[in-house]
């Protein structure tokens, strides 16, 4: 009779052992579900890290396989170490190539991330923007500088000949051959 009370003790034991283990997988899974939810609300990388941290503490001493819950909780902690680096970058006035180029690296590396990354990408296609803008600018400045390299003699010039005669340092000559060269336009003044 004894030794069927400890076999008895021991069915018992490994009876609400197995619920108890049932009922903890269910919990987590129910977390699992909460952090994804969260996800899909796109909730910011702090909760989220925050979320699963909170997980890990709660299951940590179960029997439940955690390994992806860390997998997902480094990789956020990644993702918001470069989210970081990039505020400082921007902080400290880092050019539009060398944003752009970060923010690239970030998208390439974190695609497959939990965290909404629609903030990174509209933040790349305005510094995209903002860089096509000042190549269109600087073409234009360069067209300008061109053609004001190759356009005639402008009225300034003339005005600076005279100040030049009347302080001495031209001849009477000098100018006048100009004025000649000048008179041959006149026909064509309003």
């Amino acid at each position: 009779m004894k030794r069927h009370i400890s076999i008895l003790l021991s069915f018992l034991f490994l009876f609400l052992f197995s619920i108890s283990f049932a009922l903890t997988e269910k919990d987590f899974e129910h977390s699992m579900n909460f952090y994804q939810k969260l996800v899909e609300k796109k909730v910011r990388v702090e909760e989220l890290i925050f979320t699963l941290q909170k997980i890990l503490r709660k299951y940590n001493d179960m029997e439940v396989n955690l390994t992806p819950v860390r997998e997902k909780l480094l990789t956020l902690r990644k993702f918001k170490v470069s989210r970081d680096f990039y505020r400082k970058l921007e902080a400290r006035g880092a050019s539009i190539d060398e944003r752009i180029a970060a923010l690239k690296r970030i998208l390439i590396k974190f695609r497959n991330i939990d965290s909404d990354l629609s903030g990174v990408e509209k933040k790349l296609e305005r510094l995209q923007e903002a860089r096509a803008g000042e190549e269109e600018e600087l073409e234009k400045i360069e067209e300008f500088e061109v053609e004001k390299e190759t356009a005639a003699p402008t009225i300034e010039l003339e005005e600076e000949k005279t100040e030049e005669f009347e302080e001495g340092k031209t001849s009477g000559s000098e100018i006048e051959e100009e004025g000649e060269d000048l008179e041959e336009f006149k026909e064509f003044e309003p």
